[in-house]
């Protein structure tokens, strides 16, 4: 039963690493245009993470 356990344990922390900053910014994204389809507000859209990496880095210069 322990070694379950540990087993289970094991299994979960090294899931945590699969979460990234991408992966986050990127779920955000995709509930914002699920959220306004249909509503025609495209140009209010995220732009995707590459862009905003880039204009991230440039406002912290």
């Amino acid at each position: 039963m322990r070694l379950l356990f540990a087993w289970l344990l094991c299994i979960c922390l090294t899931a945590c690493g699969v979460v990234t900053e991408q992966s986050v910014y990127e779920g955000i994204r995709a509930t914002q245009r699920a959220k306004s389809a249909g509503t025609g507000q495209d140009d209010k859209a995220l732009p995707d993470y590459d862009q905003y990496k880039q204009e991230r880095e440039k406002l912290k210069k």
